[in-house]
């Protein structure tokens, strides 16, 4: 499986939890309309959001130390910029990996989380809008890239 299909079908099959400040847990799924996510980005006042990870850069497993410091260091450069967010953790399906510390932000415009993702080496990032599904944005320009190719080769005629 190329390093691309591996990605997106991770990222398709993947749960994206977070826990809102009253306790309740709130799950993603790319693709897919949640009406609670709708609500929750009303009541903090936000029109958009972005779900990301610092764990394991373009897939390479670290271990929990090196993941954790990542995630602190995540967490201070959105507290230093201002950002407002909440903690998840993104759950694999297919249980190839574990389950990963993210954090969601709300009103992080796309060019910052193409900056952390691709500063944090990640391949991509979830974001979304008010009335939005969530999509996946790719932060790693050869995957991009090779997307593209994938898209257009498909599209040309014979």
């Amino acid at each position: 499986m190329s390093k691309l299909h591996a990605f997106i079908t991770a990222s398709m099959t993947t749960r994206y939890t977070l826990e809102t400040p009253d306790g309740r847990q709130l799950t993603l799924s790319i693709g897919i309309s949640n009406a609670e996510l709708d609500s929750l980005l009303l009541q903090h006042q936000a029109k958009c959001y972005a779900y990301m990870t610092a764990f394991n850069p373009q897939s390479t497993t670290l271990s929990t130390v090196e993941n954790e410091q990542r995630h602190q260091q995540l967490c201070s450069e959105l507290d230093q910029r201002g950002f407002r967010y909440l903690t998840g953790k993104a759950i694999p399906d297919t249980g190839e990996w574990e389950p990963e510390t993210c954090v969601f932000v709300f009103d992080m415009p796309h060019s910052v989380v193409l900056e952390l993702c691709q500063a944090y080496a990640q391949d991509g990032a979830v974001v979304g809008a008010f009335e939005s599904v969530p999509k996946l944005m790719f932060t790693n320009p050869k995957l991009l890239e090779e997307f593209r190719i994938l898209l257009n080769d498909g599209n040309r005629l014979n």
